[in-house]
């Protein structure tokens, strides 16, 4: 999938189309560094043509009017016209789109759409038109497009009103050494979204139960097997427990605390329509959450729904993990921001 077009211009010059808001960099440094590069290295693997593409169909899905405004430098360079950007919502039947094109377009709707209706034999025309083994860079870099718009739109709603906006803290040493440009290019996609997780997990504003919460309705939402049958341990110390995760799914007419149902609101817009986050919801969220909480918030929404790749890719299956009677398998992480393992209680 890679192109002759990948160069230090497409991927390193223009920050542009993934800058996130100067709030939110200020408060997680350490995440937000990491995750500008796993988009750096989204747009080296994949063809920068073919991404801005589905990035402005992204946009479009979700309501991103500033990013279907944007242009990537890959849509400069002449590969992509006017024109064909444009008729962009007709791609099934234009004559612009080629048949990679469109198999990757089409595959990118239901991604963002509803990932648990990917097809097995979607998966496979998506194969054998890039490579199997360029799969898994290609829907890494899917996820990172439509991840990076999703936490432009609600941090900038959520945060704007609370923290001025700011150039970002010089990192500390650990933080620079990992997030430096060269030495993750040459790694796989996984490998370096996972250093981004890892900062994401590391963070310390957002209490257990709401990080438990808001993590499952994320699970159930994108039907993670592998996540919905998880429980985060520090969250069952905390009290979550299974009549508690049951009222998930219908958490307005439920007992939840508000500050729980302000939390999964914010995850519902997040992951469905950002452009839905309406100021009420902000407002409330403001007056439950500190503007550090908020930031971790929006992150750990980001991480949980990593999720969607191994869905995509149908290797969310929780064959492997230890259950419980209640059929529930409990985990945790270290200080690094890894999982530590995996038990039944």
């Amino acid at each position: 999938m890679t192109s002759n077009l990948v160069s230090a211009d497409i991927g390193l010059a223009d920050h542009s189309i993934w800058r996130l808001p100067g709030q939110l960099c200020a408060l997680r440094p350490d995440a937000t560094q990491l995750l500008d590069r796993v988009n750096e290295h989204a747009w080296r693997t994949a063809e920068p043509a073919l991404l801005e593409l589905m990035r402005l169909r992204v946009a479009c899905l979700i309501g991103n009017r500033a990013g279907e405004a944007a242009r990537s430098p890959a849509a400069r360079t002449g590969d992509l016209s006017e024109a064909k950007i444009d008729d962009l919502p007709a791609y099934p039947t234009s004559t612009h789109f080629s048949p990679v094109e469109r198999e990757c377009l089409a595959f990118a709707e239901q991604f963002v759409m509803d990932v648990s209706g990917m097809t097995t034999a979607a998966l496979d025309v998506l194969a054998h038109q890039l490579g199997r083994t360029e799969l898994s860079d290609f829907v890494g870099a899917l996820y990172a497009i439509e991840f990076t718009q999703r936490l432009q739109m609600v941090a900038q709603v959520l945060l704007a009103p609370v923290v001025e906006a700011a150039a970002a803290p010089a990192p500390t040493s650990a933080v620079a050494d990992t997030a430096k440009s060269e030495p993750h290019l040459d790694l796989p996609m996984r490998k370096v979204l996972a250093t981004y997780q890892d900062a994401v997990v590391r963070g310390q504003a957002l209490d257990s139960v709401t990080t438990e919460l808001v993590r499952l309705r994320c699970a159930r939402t994108h039907r993670c097997r592998i996540c919905q049958t998880l429980r985060l341990a520090d969250a069952q110390a905390a009290g979550v427990d299974e009549t508690m995760t049951a009222k998930i799914d219908f958490y307005e007419r439920s007992d939840l605390p508000e500050r729980c149902k302000v939390a999964l609101r914010i995850t519902d817009a997040f992951i469905t329509r950002p452009d839905s986050l309406s100021e009420t919801v902000a407002e409330q969220a403001r007056s439950f959450f500190s503007s550090e909480q908020l930031a971790e918030l929006c992150l750990d929404i980001t991480k949980w729904s990593t999720q969607k790749i191994n869905v995509a890719l149908g290797t969310d299956g929780a064959d492997r993990l230890p259950t419980n009677k209640a059929g529930v398998s409990f985990f945790g992480f270290d200080d690094a921001g890894r999982v530590a393992g995996f038990w039944a209680n």
